[in-house]
């Protein structure tokens, strides 16, 4: 009988290995993925099919990376990566948390006043295919070089966006939803706070991350194109003085921190799905 109980306990360990492993399968492959992309690339360096001058191997940007090294400019025009990232990273968020506020208040105004949305929803909609970096000019021109004007470039860059998301979710609801709240004469403010919100909180999720890829991008392309401050100026700057290990660097930093906040948000739009 002992034989038979200890026979059942490995079956359920080995239940429980499999399923750690299938979970862990997607980190698996992931990281399978970029180590042959890394071999890959360092065999062609090493073969002469890559220049290594100008597209640095692993072995070469790896440590360059936290040598201390990764930085351009003297004295306090200095700039390194982490603090490029950082404020990087702090204009997208100021910049999308503001994009997203001014989309929800335009989406919820565009709903429920129909002469709003014949006269502003036109006008996002004119807006929105226009590609972020187009602001640039008239952005520098407006605020001046620096975080405002990344800022300011974000902020048209979500808004517009995220506006027409969120009004295609509202427009999408079911409407038994409406109809049996307002039988059970729910206020106007309990309508969104309870029923509305909560039924697009999914798809406002799924939004975000686009709308967040949307603010990485451009705050890149505004402090590559004049922005003189952030990851995007780093980056133009060594290539400019031809330190291609910096500019690979600032390339790589420019992925993970962008597949980074893609998981956390992911993991959140997981959690809200889960509770809906």
């Amino acid at each position: 009988m002992s034989d038979v109980t200890q026979a059942q306990h490995r079956i359920v360990d080995a239940r429980r290995w499999l399923l750690r492993l299938r979970h862990l399968q997607p980190l698996l492959w992931f990281a399978l993925a970029w180590t042959v992309l890394g071999g890959v690339w360092e065999l062609s360096v090493a073969l002469g099919w890559l220049d290594g001058r100008i597209l640095p191997p692993p072995s070469v940007t790896l440590p360059y990376a936290f040598s201390g090294e990764a930085s351009v400019g003297f004295g306090q025009q200095r700039a390194g990566l982490l603090a490029s990232t950082l404020l990087t990273l702090s204009r997208v968020t100021t910049g999308l948390t503001l994009g997203v506020a001014a989309a929800l208040l335009l989406a919820v105004l565009i709903v429920e006043q129909r002469w709003l949305r014949r006269l502003v929803l036109p006008l996002v909609q004119s807006l929105a295919p226009i590609a972020p970096v187009a602001w640039v000019p008239f952005t520098i021109a407006v605020i001046g070089i620096g975080g405002p004007a990344a800022v300011f470039v974000v902020f048209l860059a979500v808004t517009t966006s995220m506006t027409l998301s969120l009004v295609a979710a509202l427009d999408g609801m079911d409407p038994q939803y409406l109809k049996i709240a307002r039988n059970l004469r729910t206020s106007p403010w309990q309508l969104w706070l309870r029923v509305r919100l909560p039924a697009i909180a999914p798809s406002a999720l799924t939004s975000l991350r686009m709308a967040f890829f949307g603010a990485w991008m451009a705050v890149l392309a505004g402090e590559m194109a004049g922005i003189n401050s952030g990851l995007g100026y780093l980056i133009i700057m060594a290539q400019q003085m031809y330190n291609m290990p910096l500019v690979m660097v600032g390339v790589i930093t420019i992925g993970a921190v962008g597949f980074t906040v893609d998981r956390v948000l992911l993991l959140g739009q997981r959690l809200v799905a889960w509770q809906s």
